[in-house]
């Protein structure tokens, strides 16, 4: 079988499965498999394949026939310009979440860099909190409440060397808070020292699905950990225990913080409704992503 053959036999394939990329993923897949750029197919059309490739080909085919995602068949996402190792312990990095990137990158040119701090709760594969140190030269602190997910961030940080990220196991801010209270605490002049930020910024891509959109899932999505994914019957249940965190605590944080969140877009009433409850002087801001879709709000406390 030649380059070709699989390529169309593959499009078939995954045509009969409803996969509306057939050809691209086909393409992708093969060109991973071949360890060679997508492009360098085309000219290698009637090159043949050994029957080892053609296995092995055949067995991505079958798992991507069942919607398995691309991402997860070839262990890597990209994201803002840079490649990220993706498992099934993560979510699977979107192009709308790279609007997060810009808003934040936008925010320190506001901010003085030396007294600024970086949280990137819910970190998952690491994309926002890498991408931004990386982006920023910011140091960043990313959580997450799982532990595997963690193992990803941080092989994603060592890979790309976004050096001055701690990554911390906890719940939403709760490592944060614990971070900031030993800090206060402590009368060790090398830990007290780390003290000077004035502004914090908030990043939180969390969970925002409600149960009546899990039971319309995507096909693809389904492969994804349910626990990045649902958040409760309105989908912003992750929020809700984000900003009550967030208000118990908000004497322990430097004076200035910015939060930012990504939403679905019919959420954007009651999350800025969930937002003020908290912190009734705010005033959200909602952005849209380069789709024009209301895609993150920004609220300053």
């Amino acid at each position: 079988m030649t380059i070709l053959e699989a390529l169309n036999w593959a499009n078939e394939e995954l045509k009969t499965s409803g996969i509306d990329s057939s050809m691209l993923d086909a393409q992708v897949l093969l060109a991973h498999l071949l360890q060679q750029k997508k492009a360098w197919l085309f000219s290698h059309f009637n090159d043949e394949l050994s029957s080892e490739e053609q296995e092995r080909f055949t067995s991505m085919i079958a798992r991507r026939k069942s919607h398995e995602p691309v991402a997860y068949l070839i262990g890597s996402k990209p994201f803002y310009g840079r490649s990220f190792i993706v498992t099934p312990s993560v979510l699977i990095p979107r192009p709308a979440t790279e609007s997060m990137i810009e808003e934040v990158l936008r925010l320190t040119q506001e901010t003085d860099k030396e007294h600024t701090l970086i949280c990137d709760i819910g970190t998952g594969s690491g994309a926002i909190a890498v991408t931004l140190q990386l982006e920023t030269g910011l140091p960043v602190i990313a959580t997450d409440l799982s532990k595997e997910a963690l193992d990803i961030a941080k092989q994603n940080a060592q890979i790309l060397e976004a050096k001055e990220i701690n990554f911390r196991h906890g719940d939403l801010l709760d490592p944060i808070v614990a971070l900031f209270e030993s800090i206060k605490t402590s009368n060790d002049p090398n830990v007290s020292s780390v003290y000077p930020f004035k502004h914090l910024i908030v990043c939180a891509n969390l969970p925002y699905l409600s149960d009546s959109q899990m039971l319309t899932l995507d096909p693809d999505v389904r492969f994804e950990p349910v626990s990045a994914l649902e958040a409760g019957p309105d989908g912003l249940g992750a929020y809700y225990h984000l900003f009550r965190q967030l208000a118990k605590h908000r004497k322990l944080f430097p004076r200035s913080i910015s939060v930012l969140i990504e939403i679905d877009p019919t959420q954007k009433q009651k999350a800025v409704d969930l937002i003020t409850h908290n912190f009734p002087t705010s005033s959200p801001t909602v952005i849209q992503d380069l789709q024009g879709l209301d895609r993150l709000i920004l609220v300053k406390t």
